[in-house]
Order: C-alpha cells, then sequence, then structure tokens
C-alpha cells in the first residue's frame, strides 16, 4: 500500500509555480514556512488552517501538504468545471493519500437585512463544524477578527482571498487539525458565496439592504498517523517548488 501512495503522489498533476503576486503593483511577496516546523496557524491555499498544540511537527507538515496537493490537483484538472467538481476531486486526492471521510453535510444559510459582517453571522457554524473551533481562543477566530483590521494586502490574506475564487464564487475553506491516539482528525468546513458578492474579502461586507445566501459544508476526515508521516517527504519533494508561494503562516500580531 505504501508504495502505491508513493507512486501516486510523485504523479500528482500539481501544476508550477504561479506568478500570482505579481498581478498588482502593492500586492505583498510571500516568504512562506518551513514546511518541517508548521506553526499552530497557516493558510494553505484557499484554506486556514489550525493545528491543536500537541499536533508533531511532521503530522503537520503532512497535513498542510495533504491540502495543498488535494488543492493543486483539483486546479489543475482542466475536466473540473464548477465548484462541486472541485470539491470532489480535492477530496478525491486526499481519500488517496489515506484519509478517509467519516462524516459531512451541508448547511444553507439566507441573510435578509442583516445589519452584521458576514464572517460574525458564519462564527456559530463554524463552531458547529470545526467542534468548537471558531471559539472565542481559537486562531481561526481571531484571524477572522483581525483579517478586518490589519493589512489587507499582507502575504496570507492575499492568498487566502485569491485562492477562494474560482467559478464566480468565493468559497473559503477552514479546517482544525487535531490527533486521537493512533489517528489524526481534520474537521473541514466550506462557506460558498456567489462571488458577485463582492470581488475581494466577501467575508466583511456589511449585509444590510442586501439580500444574501451562501452553502456551508461541513466534513470530518480522519488517516493513520504512521501512514500519513510516511507520505511526508514525498509530498514535501513534490510541492517543494510550491510551498513557498501557496503555504503561509497567519501573522496575527498581538493576541
Amino acid at each position: 500500500m505504501t508504495s502505491n501512495v508513493l507512486n501516486y503522489i510523485a504523479n500528482l498533476p500539481v501544476g508550477a509555480e504561479t506568478t500570482r503576486f505579481a498581478e498588482t503593483d502593492d500586492a505583498a511577496v510571500p516568504t512562506g514556512v518551513d514546511p518541517d516546523h508548521i506553526p499552530d496557524g497557516i493558510v494553505t491555499g484557499t484554506n486556514l488552517v489550525e493545528f491543536a498544540g500537541d499536533v508533531d511537527p511532521v503530522l503537520r507538515s503532512s497535513v498542510a501538504m495533504s491540502l495543498l496537493a488535494a488543492q493543486r490537483v483539483a486546479n489543475q484538472d482542466v475536466v473540473v468545471a464548477d465548484p462541486d467538481q472541485w470539491m470532489e476531486r480535492h477530496n478525491t486526492v486526499l481519500k488517496n493519500l489515506n484519509w478517509v471521510v467519516e462524516s459531512g453535510g451541508k448547511v444553507a444559510q439566507s441573510f435578509e437585512k442583516l445589519d452584521v459582517a458576514v464572517h460574525e453571522a458564519i462564527i456559530p457554524l463554524l463552531t458547529a463544524a470545526l467542534g468548537g473551533a471558531a471559539a472565542g481562543t481559537s486562531l481561526i477566530a481571531k484571524a477572522l477578527e483581525q483579517m478586518k483590521q490589519v493589512n489587507q494586502d499582507t502575504p496570507w490574506i492575499t492568498l487566502f482571498d485569491r485562492e477562494s475564487r474560482r467559478f464566480n464564487v468565493s468559497e473559503y475553506h477552514f479546517t482544525r487539525v487535531t490527533t486521537d491516539q493512533d489517528r489524526v482528525r481534520m474537521n473541514l468546513a466550506a462557506a460558498r458565496f456567489d462571488a458577485t458578492f463582492g470581488r475581494k474579502q466577501v467575508l466583511f461586507f456589511k449585509v444590510t439592504q442586501q439580500h444574501a445566501t451562501f452553502e456551508m459544508a461541513s466534513a470530518g476526515m480522519a488517516a493513520d498517523a504512521v501512514l500519513l508521516k510516511m507520505t511526508n517527504e514525498a509530498l514535501k519533494t513534490k510541492l517543494a517548488t510550491l510551498t513557498n508561494a501557496f503555504i503561509q503562516e497567519l501573522d496575527l500580531g498581538p493576541l
């Protein structure tokens, strides 16, 4: 099984590094993170990820690389024509990397003249989907709050916003990673908005007179920690030229 997975990784069509951060003159140039020392909070492409404190460095790296590989393959697949197909392709890659889907569901939500920022309205749904990870002490909650306060051209915000726009929708992903004995668990949530709602920072629009809808999808996935660690070096090698451009530490400033 391990050799099959390693061969699969070696042949993943992840594409080449792009020049996304040169699209505007004021865009910050990313420096990336050390894949062997992943911090508690990162953005990997379209995904804002929080690690529990007891997730060890190799597992953090393997999770980050698994998520990046899944996103890149879905982005590169010319057959993928809509957000649902993108997510299906993304999850297929994770399954082939030894991740097993344990739970999932969708919630549709409408806002009618809601005098509150969208990110504040979706936090209760994120809390439920991520097992409490959107509570006040969570890095995800802090990141959502501080995205509207800090420089909007910092690398992690630029990355999170740009990678979240596909097929005329903005789809923001959030992941909480924990360990349970010999298993690694990911609680994932995705909030999908029509991109016409705003070209930048959809999450921070204040809904007053508008009618807005979004869809929240959640999933629970798990992988054997030993098997996940065995993929780490192969994933790092495969994604070596992409890591700096697509994985950023959450720079939240004073907490």
